[in-house]
Order: C-alpha cells, then sequence, then structure tokens
C-alpha cells in the first residue's frame, strides 16, 4: 500500500502547473532623460516575420504609473535593431509598424519619475519593465 501512495504523491507532483515552483523574475529597469515640459519617444516595440510583415502591435499595461508624467502608446513606424544574426535583420534598413511609448515630462525643473509598464507581444508572452526617467 506505500507503494501506491508514492507513485500518487510523485503523479500530483507532476500535475501541478510550473508556475507553481518558478522564481518571481527580476524587473529590469530602463534609464531615460527627457527634458522638462517636452514629450519624448522613450521606447517602441516591434514583432516582424523574416519578411518584415508585421505579426501584430504589442500590448502595454500600466503597472505603476508616472508620479509626474504621462505616458502614451501610439503605433507608428520605427526602424528595428535586430542583431546581423537574426534573420530578421534584413529588416533593420527600412521602418515596420511598431508600437511607441512615449513620456510627457511635466514643465519645470524636478526631480526623476518612474513607472512600471507590462508590455505584452502579439503572440501573448508578457514581461514588467521598470522605467527611471531623469527630469533635466
Amino acid at each position: 500500500m506505500r507503494d501506491h501512495r508514492i507513485v500518487l504523491g510523485a503523479a500530483l507532483v507532476c500535475l501541478a502547473p510550473t508556475s507553481a515552483f518558478a522564481w518571481p523574475r527580476p524587473v529590469p529597469t530602463v534609464e531615460k532623460v527627457v527634458k522638462p515640459g517636452q514629450a519624448q519617444k522613450i521606447g517602441w516595440f516591434v514583432s516582424v516575420d523574416p519578411t518584415c510583415r508585421s505579426v501584430g502591435a504589442w500590448t502595454v499595461n500600466l503597472i505603476e504609473p508616472p508620479g509626474k508624467g504621462r505616458i502614451t502608446v501610439e503605433q507608428g513606424s520605427e526602424y528595428p535593431e535586430f542583431p546581423p544574426t537574426n534573420p530578421r535583420s534584413a529588416c533593420n534598413k527600412r521602418k515596420v509598424p511598431a508600437t511607441r511609448l512615449i513620456y510627457a515630462a511635466p514643465p519645470g525643473a524636478g526631480d526623476d519619475d518612474q513607472f512600471t509598464i507590462e508590455i505584452v507581444d502579439p503572440l501573448g508572452n508578457a514581461k514588467q519593465v521598470r522605467y527611471h526617467v531623469g527630469l533635466h
């Protein structure tokens, strides 16, 4: 009877979702500088196939809003930055559809700002990113 309990326990562990055993991923921080009173593109996200066609737009969710500035997400086009060994590196020569992240800084000199977003690519892969924005 004891052997059956061990097998049953092992089977239950195998059925548990892997996220139950995963360590929380550290949230990377991106450093940017924006002049007070100005709006600036501080990031962009692209997903293209090897023929440079868009796979779809990214979703940007605000997890922790900025304390001072404003965040805007817009669709546009950007030059991607794939490494030369990537099959999509030929796409670097032209603009492709992109999801842009814009930070609008409040007027006047001030302290730094920060916020956290979640970015979700067209395939559903999600990642949190913290932005630290120097206002000077």
